[in-house]
């Protein structure tokens, strides 16, 4: 009964949300991806600031989001069958998007984390942290870019939107990566050794670390991409 039941509700959850073509659903999708990290975007920035309720504010806000997402997600994932000409694969398909929702699940981590312990970024690593966080939000901007893109492209069976504006895109995500990473070792390097608080010190090596991950995905969506136009 319990089982009928969770079916049940399932698909009572889902309803409303059966979308023209999986494409629609990558777009809704990738919408609430950019939903959300703005919001983190502003979380993190309240958080530096030392105002702590407003941050956690903004980081329930992005957990919400994660959750509609997931319901988005589910949707396409539910749908897709139906579903019988596509231009690409459907395990590439629902790859990408497995990957993509994942920058969701660490920005809802960084919020998560962050609440846990609510205290000033050490002066030693704050300069250090605000660049890092411009480059991971940078190359999330870049893969939204990319994802509206790349829904155009997929639309229009790849006959107008430019592989080579996709591939710039995903270019300038890797490079905010790599920028990103670059800044993430020179503040985990920095934190290793604060003797005075070895609790801030494993916190922000968490949160730098989920920070650093929310990039990684962005940029593996933007390989992904690449090599599903390069295989056509």
């Amino acid at each position: 009964m319990v089982l009928i039941m969770g079916a049940k509700y399932r698909r009572a959850s889902l309803e409303g949300m059966f979308f023209k073509s999986p494409f629609d659903g990558l777009r809704k999708h990738s919408q609430l991806i950019k939903e959300a990290t703005e919001e983190l975007k502003k979380g993190i920035c309240l958080y530096t600031e030392e105002n702590y309720d407003a941050a956690q504010e903004t980081f329930e806000k992005v957990s919400k989001l994660e959750h509609e997402a997931d319901k988005v997600k589910l949707a396409i994932r539910e749908n897709l069958p139906s579903f019988i000409f596509m231009p690409i694969r459907r395990d590439d398909f629902l790859h990408l998007l497995k990957e993509a929702d994942s920058i969701l699940d660490y920005a809802k981590d960084v919020g998560v984390l962050l609440h846990m312990r609510e205290e000033p970024i050490p002066d030693f690593v704050s300069e250090g942290f605000k660049l890092f966080s411009e480059k991971v939000f940078c190359a999330v901007e870049k893969f939204e870019e990319l994802m509206e893109a790349f829904s155009e492209l997929l639309e229009t069976s790849f006959g107008k939107k430019s592989k080579e504006d996709i591939k710039r895109l995903q270019g300038e995500i890797s490079q905010m990566e790599f920028e990103a990473d670059k800044i993430e070792k020179d503040i985990s390097r920095a934190l290793f050794n604060y003797d005075e608080s070895p609790l801030t010190a494993v916190h922000l090596l968490k949160v730098v670390d989920r920070m650093d991950a929310i990039a990684d995905h962005a940029e593996n969506v933007g390989d992904m991409i690449e090599s599903i136009l390069e295989s056509r």
